[in-house]
């Protein structure tokens, strides 16, 4: 207890030393780039309603320990500003392409990000990133993952680098009341060196930003179903956030799905993010995210698939709207395929066989 003691208030004391000044947005740099990602309020516990693929990891290391299927992620997104008083652009873009690939003993996934985005009101550069990820279960219940991602900014006359891990863990309980697939998840997030040489970038002070996203930030969440009825399903997440031990951060998130058509699965999700720093200087973003999504499942009479198990397979898309601060709106578009089905059956353990 002690030694734990010791390093939250070693965490503490190194945020301490820099002064919180990340430029607007800075916090949720990895989550620009998906459709997913901007309504999924930044969810540790896998969202409102349970659902995890490559881009998950971002957020929390362990969610990709239950996917059983190769799954690829693939998101665009155009980001727009109106403010035309001040020095930058008006204009920027984000993609990202992702795929996890399960084996027998852990399921690794590998993530590559760019966010293009020397914005007026959201001054976050331009940024390539490269994510490589570990899951594991421990159990049917607990599951653990680990993640190292580096990259680096440039404008103008200034760049940087980053190279930091992420761990986290998530617990999946079950049922509690009437609640159905009650999660709990903890991460610890940007674990390393961070962005610091941001002199030609604008802080949500105004002035040159300091060290983001935030180093040593720590997450708690919890999410759960409410509803799972006539093919309506009804969940909600909430997830608290001290970015660099100097900030407060609470995501909400709800998602409605509709699953009694044999052609397809709709959902359609929310979040909201209330940032104490950002609001204290003026840089809100208080209108909730909005995102779309269908599910298909396709058949592909294809020799090779049918050798892997793959004639039978998944494709998500979806679409979304995110105003980020009062002049910035983001519009994303991405697609998920998952090869193969899920298998939902337990295996079966025969001790003894009937002999003749």
């Amino acid at each position: 207890m002690k030694k734990m003691v010791v390093a939250a208030a070693a965490l503490l004391a190194a945020g301490s030393l820099f002064a919180y000044n990340p430029p607007a947005g800075g916090q949720n740099l990895p989550r620009l780039s998906s459709p997913f990602a901007l309504a999924g309020a930044n969810s540790t516990a896998g969202g409102a309603l349970y659902d995890v693929m490559p881009s998950s990891v971002v957020t929390n290391p362990a969610l990709a320990a239950i996917e059983q299927r190769i799954a690829l992620d693939a998101g665009f997104t155009f980001m727009t500003d109106k403010n035309k008083n001040a020095a930058g652009g008006s204009t920027g873009t984000a993609f990202q392409l992702g795929a996890t690939v399960p084996t027998r003993w852990c399921v690794p996934t590998l993530l590559v990000q760019g966010v293009f985005a020397p914005l007026i009101d959201m001054h976050l550069a331009n940024n390539i990133a490269v994510t490589a990820n570990v899951a594991k279960d421990i159990n049917d219940k607990l599951s653990i993952g680990i993640g190292v991602t580096g990259g680096g900014f440039w404008i103008d006359a200034s760049s940087d680098w980053t190279l930091y891990a992420d761990t986290g863990v998530i617990y999946n309980h079950g049922d509690l009341a009437f609640m159905k697939d009650v999660r709990f998840a903890v991460t610890l997030m940007h674990l390393g060196k961070m962005y610091t040489d941001s002199k030609n970038l604008h802080g949500i002070k105004g002035t040159s930003a300091g060290m983001w996203p935030g180093i040593a930030t720590p997450r708690i969440g919890v999410a759960a179903v409410f509803l799972d009825k006539d093919g309506f399903k009804l969940g909600s997440s909430t997830d608290i956030a001290a970015p660099g031990f100097q900030d407060f951060v609470i995501d909400i998130g709800l998602a409605v799905e509709y699953g009694g058509l044999r052609f397809a699965t709709f959902r359609l999700a929310s979040a909201w993010e209330f940032d104490v720093r950002e609001f204290a200087n003026d840089r809100q973003n208080v209108i909730p995210a909005v995102a779309l999504s269908a599910k298909f499942n396709f058949s592909a009479d294809n020799k090779m698939l049918a050798n892997h198990g793959w004639s039978e397979s998944e494709i998500t898309a979806a679409a979304a709207w995110r105003n980020l601060y009062e002049d910035v709106n983001a519009f994303s578009a991405g697609l998920v395929l998952k090869l193969g089905q899920e298998d939902t059956e337990p295996p079966v353990v025969t001790l003894w066989e009937d002999e003749d």
